[in-house]
């Protein structure tokens, strides 16, 4: 029974990262994955241009029975925090209790300006009072807020209890989803940095509000390769964009790479960032990881010769745990 309820215990832990596709594929790899074995699967917001994260995982709800169905994040500036709580309804009536909603964005000011002509002059702050609206209109049904940036009288029919995710990248941030959040969805960031920086804000944050620390969900990206050329050049191919972002490039000198490494996207950062092997090796680096502080993991392939064939590998490997 102890066996059986550790085995339980790590596969709960582990869930696959997904990249926004077109809607039937994107449906089509979520069934897969729950036919494999996976726990959960959390679920990219693409920019414009990609499927509607929300919509087409009300899809997938009707394709599958038990896969428990996470946003890794939804921009917040997307939606108007009532039209969210309306989605999130909508879902979880569709797929009840399998549904993780994680938000953010506030990294991103400039995109919530280009695309959706919203202001974040303080993005802590916006996201803040966005979960003022959201949380009540989710628990309770019902919300009074008047605020810097939202005024809102509205009542919606029914409630829903779905844990709600923040991410995170900075100190200040961890420290805010420790006050206020269920859980923090940091990406990218490696482990080192997680368990020296990420987690003490984050439990900071929650002593100040006299609650339990939530838990980290820590994005790995994955290579299955053995050969090292091979996995730089996917990894380097698949998060080269990120160190060109003010905010991972911030994060990523706090986690100890140098200017150097972020501009060139060295070696030494990419192996920082990117676990590769066969399934073994994979499988070891997980329990390593799961064997720290860390609660929980969302692994993201890197594809290197076959993507179709390697997210099976990689969903089946994860629902083997």
């Amino acid at each position: 029974m102890e066996k059986q309820a550790e085995v339980r215990s790590l596969r709960t832990r582990v869930g696959i990262s997904v990249q926004p596709a077109d809607p039937a594929t994107l449906v089509a790899n979520l069934v897969e994955i729950e036919e494999a074995g996976v726990d959960h699967a959390w679920v990219a917001f693409g920019p414009l241009g990609y499927p509607d994260v929300l919509t087409t995982l009300a899809a997938a709800a009707a394709r599958t029975s038990r896969l428990k169905l996470g946003t890794s994040i939804i921009q917040i500036t997307s939606r108007h925090p009532v039209l969210m709580a309306q989605q999130v309804m909508s879902l979880t009536r569709l797929a009840p209790g399998r549904l993780k909603l994680g938000i953010g964005g506030t990294g991103l000011a400039q995109m919530a300006k280009s695309f959706y002509g919203v202001d974040m002059d303080a993005p802590l702050a916006y996201l803040r009072e966005y979960i003022q609206v959201l949380r009540p209109l989710l628990a309770q049904g019902e919300v009074h807020h008047r605020g810097h940036y939202f005024t809102v009288d509205a009542s919606i029919s029914g409630t829903a209890q779905v844990p709600l995710f923040v991410s995170a990248l900075g100190a200040g941030a961890f420290r805010f989803a420790g006050e206020v959040a269920d859980g923090a969805l940091p990406f990218i960031a490696p482990i080192p940095y997680l368990l020296n920086t990420a987690l003490p804000a984050l439990s900071a944050g929650a002593a100040a509000a006299g609650r339990p620390r939530p838990p980290v969900v820590a994005h790995v990206s994955v290579a299955l390769t053995e050969d090292r050329a091979s996995a730089l050049q996917a990894g380097r191919q698949a998060l080269s964009i990120y160190p060109t972002l003010p905010a991972y490039r911030n994060m990523l000198i706090s986690a100890g790479f140098t200017e150097q490494d972020t501009n060139q996207v060295s070696d030494r950062l990419i192996e920082g960032l990117l676990v590769f092997g066969d399934e073994d090796r994979i499988r070891e680096r997980v329990l390593e990881m799961l064997a720290t502080e860390i609660d929980a993991l969302a692994l993201s392939l890197v594809p290197v010769s076959g993507a179709a064939q390697e997210h099976i590998r990689l969903a089946r490997l994860v629902g083997r745990l």
